[in-house]
This record gives C-alpha cells, structure tokens and sequence, in this order.
C-alpha cells in the first residue's frame, strides 16, 4: 500500500518547472530521474516539493515573501530570493584631513571586506552599490544589523517616497530622474553600461502606459533623442557614521561629483565628518538631475507656443495633451520629495541628521519647491494652450461665417427682385411699367437691405450724435448758470 500510496504521489508532482528572466529560460529541475537520481523514496518527493513551493514563492503576485511568512525578510533565514545581478560596488573612508582611495568590491569580495577592521582614518565611511542583488544586500544587512521591512523595501523595485525611522539607522526611498541623450548612450563603448540601462524604467511605465505604441512613438522629447528614466534609490543612515547607498541601475551622475568633493581637501564633507551631511549631498545630487528634465519641456512648450500663436491648428492639442499626461507623471514622482526633506529637517532627540545637516537641506527643499512650481506653471500653460487653440479656431469660424454673411447682404436684394419678377403668373401688371418702377424698387430694397447690414454702425453712430447732443445741451447749460450768477 505504501508503494502505490507513493507512486500516486508522483503522478501528481510536475516533471518539468521553468521561470523564464532575463529572456532566458531556466529549468528548476529538468527530468525526475536527471536531478534526482541519486534520492529514493519519500526523501526524493519530500526535495521535489520543497523546490515547488519555491517557485510558487516567486511567482505568487511578484511578492518577496509568503503570506505565512512574517513581514519583512530575515537575511539570517536560508531562502535564496532570485534576485541576482553583477553589482559595482565601491567604499570610501575619509576624516577631515584624510580620504583614503575609494575600495572597489565585487559581489564575492564585499563579505570579506566586511570582515575586515574599519581603519583608524575612517570618520565617516560610504558604500555604495550600483544594482540590486540579494548576496549584497544579505551581507550588508547582517553586518550593519537592517531592519527586515527595510531589506524587504529595497529589494522590490516599485517603491514610492518615503522615510522611515528604526532603532538603529534610517531608510530613505526616493525615485531618481534621469535625462538620458539616446545618441550618447549609443555611441557608449562601455559594455557594463549598456547591460545595465536594461534595468532603466521609462517614465511612461510609471502611468501604465507602456503598451501605447503611438505615446512612446510621439512623447514630447523624441525629436531632440531625449528620454526620462527612473529608477529606484534606497539610502541606509547608521549611527556609526556609515552610509550606504543602493541604486537600482547606476547612481553614477549622482556620487561621481561627490566623489570629486571628498577627494579635495577643506571641503564642507570633509571638515564636518558627518554621514548625515553626505546623505544630504546624495538627495540633493537626485534632486538636482530632474532639473535638466523640467528645463527641457518648458524648451518644447515654449517652442509649441510660438508655433500656435503664428498658425493655431488642432494636431497641436495632441502633443500638448501627451506633454500634459508626463507633466503630471513628474509631479507624482517629484512632489513626494519635498515632503521628504520637510520630514528630514524637522528636530527629533533621536533623529540623526545633525543641525548642520538640517540647514543645508534647507536648499534641497528649495530646489523641489522650485521644480514643483514649474511642474504646475508649466501644466497649467498646456492647459491655457489648449484653450487658446479652440478659442482662436472659433474666432477664425466666426470671421468666416461673417464674411459669408456680407456676401449674403449684397446678393440679398438681386436674389428678392429676382424672385418677385421672375413669377410665373398670368396676370402680373408689373411687367408692363416703365424700367423707372423696376429701379424704384431695387433701391427700397437695397436700402433696407443695408440698414439692416449696418445695423451694428449706425446705431453706434446715432448713439454717439445723441451723446454728443447731451454733452453739449449740459456745457450751455453750465455756461447760461456761470453768466446768471
């Protein structure tokens, strides 16, 4: 009984399980009796359905964790999340009068590095990594102690803005925005970029609107070869001065100016010693990439506007639709920033962003001010735009229809005494006037027909002469009461 209990069991186990990532396909077990030839029995059907369920685990609604599972992820745990990637890693340590050479690490090498001891001349120390791999991001969360809810945050790439505060350390989630010139990044030599732009997101994929083939063919910035991508930025402040940065594709244009800042001596990074003062510096290098975007549409609407008011046409309020449409994608994106650095300036005992901090991320909030007010100028110009184009179309329809009208009041009177003359009656003694009648009545007609053409103008006409009566009835007036007196 047991045997057929056991050979029943394995009718109902799948034989072959592929996930299919990165366009390729990956077979989990390709043949019972391949992969586990050397398992018998009930140990071979207990490893056949632990691998199961881990599939189901990452197929089950893009979730990193199963509803049985507590919130979060434990690094500590033995699940291996299939979330890999080659990761350019690089650490920097510096105080106020050293900065020592940046170590760069490789997904192997970061767990030694860890092991090792922090130099004498480390203040502050910054890791950063470029791409997101859970070997990584278990070593940095078992050494440095993360919360689980904030290792589960950063390894899910759709997170919306925020800050949350934990016992030992802060994490920040913000969306960085990136102008990105198609031409440079074809010409591009280096192989690690290319392979990394694939995880770039559109900003059109952010609205859901990566299906609309005639969007991505006619977006607002396609004429200069221009695109807007967004990608994810996870930041972890810890209370020994260490932070550590983890970018979903390459953070690049953001820590190579920082970079440059560290290296240089009696610098604000460096005198200050503080990570709270770099992470500031970080937020405020992400801030500052979405300037050249904003800058950007407000190039393209200025150059719409000068085209509709020179020759208004419909077709423009498709692409002034569509510029509005991303406009408010930026705004979404962009406007929860702002809350953030409100968040990140505010006192707290336990907070640890320094005073000094505080202060300079008064210009960080400056600059989202800014960029947000011209999100909103520069929508609320579309949006006046499109008005214009139907307000001026209509005045052009209007002219027409008036000089039609005109047309119709001289051809009016021909049209009337055509018709009168041209009656097929019997008896009609009119025909046998004199050619003098005939003109008689051409001018009553034409007269009438003119007054009521000129309906408008001579009744401003005839109010002005009364006006002009009034005036002068009250200045004699005034004149015969000054000689009286």
């Amino acid at each position: 009984m047991s045997k057929e209990k056991e050979q029943s069991d394995h009718k109902n186990v799948p034989t072959e399980i592929v996930i299919e990532q990165n366009n390729q396909k990956k077979s989990i077990f390709e043949d019972n009796a391949s992969d586990t030839s050397s398992i018998r029995g009930r140990e071979r059907f207990k490893a056949i359905t632990k691998k199961v369920i881990a599939v189901q685990r990452l197929l089950s609604a893009d979730k990193l964790f199963s509803s049985e599972q507590d919130p979060g992820i434990d690094p500590k745990s033995a699940v291996d999340y299939d979330i890999h990637s080659r990761c350019k890693i690089f650490c920097i340590d510096y105080n106020e009068n050293t900065a020592l050479k940046p170590q760069e690490l490789t997904n192997k090498s970061l767990e030694d590095f860890l092991k090792k001891e922090r130099p004498s001349e480390s203040k502050v120390r910054w890791i950063n990594v470029d791409g997101i791999s859970w070997d990584v991001i278990k070593a940095l969360s078992i050494h440095y102690d993360l919360h689980p809810l904030a290792i589960e945050d950063s390894l899910q790439g759709d997170q919306r803005t925020k800050l949350d505060h934990y016992q030992n350390h802060l994490y920040i989630s913000l969306l960085l925005h990136s102008l990105i010139d198609k031409c440079d990044e074809d010409e591009s030599d280096d192989s690690d970029s290319i392979e990394r732009s694939k995880c770039r997101k559109d900003l059109l994929h952010l609205n859901h609107r990566e299906d609309s083939k005639y969007l991505e063919a006619h977006r607002i910035l396609r004429k200069q070869k221009l695109y807007v991508t967004v990608e994810q930025v996870s930041i972890f402040l810890l209370e020994n001065d260490v932070l550590i940065t983890i970018f979903q594709h390459s953070g690049s244009s953001v820590y190579k100016p920082i970079l440059s800042r560290i290296n240089q001596a009696k610098t604000l990074l460096r005198t200050a010693q503080e990570a709270s003062l770099l992470m500031e510096a970080v937020i405020d290098g992400i801030v500052d990439l979405a300037i050249p975007i904003k800058d950007s549409y407000r190039h393209q609407i200025a150059e719409l506007e000068g085209k509709l008011l020179i020759r208004p046409k419909m077709d423009y309020t498709r692409e002034l639709h569509m510029i509005s449409g991303e406009l408010t994608i930026l705004k979404r994106t962009l406007g929860p920033v702002q809350g953030l650095v409100t968040l990140l300036r505010e006192h707290d005992e336990k907070n640890l962003i320094s005073p000094l901090a505080r202060t300079y991320f008064m210009d960080v909030s400056d600059h989202c001010i800014e960029i947000v007010d011209d999100l909103d100028t520069m929508t609320k110009i579309t949006e006046n735009l499109v008005n214009m184009i139907f307000n001026l179309i209509a005045y052009e329809t209007n002219e027409n229809m008036r000089i039609i009208a005109i047309f119709s009041i001289v051809f009016l009177p021909m049209t009337f005494i055509a018709g009168f003359f041209g009656m097929n009656f019997h008896e009609f003694p009119e025909l046998d006037y004199s050619l003098s009648y005939f003109w008689w009545v051409t001018g009553i007609s034409t007269t009438l027909m003119l007054l009521v053409g000129t309906y408008s103008l001579w009744t401003k006409w005839v109010s002005r002469f009364f006006r002009y009566l009034s005036r002068k009835r009250q200045i004699n007036n005034r004149i015969n009461r000054f000689k009286s007196s």
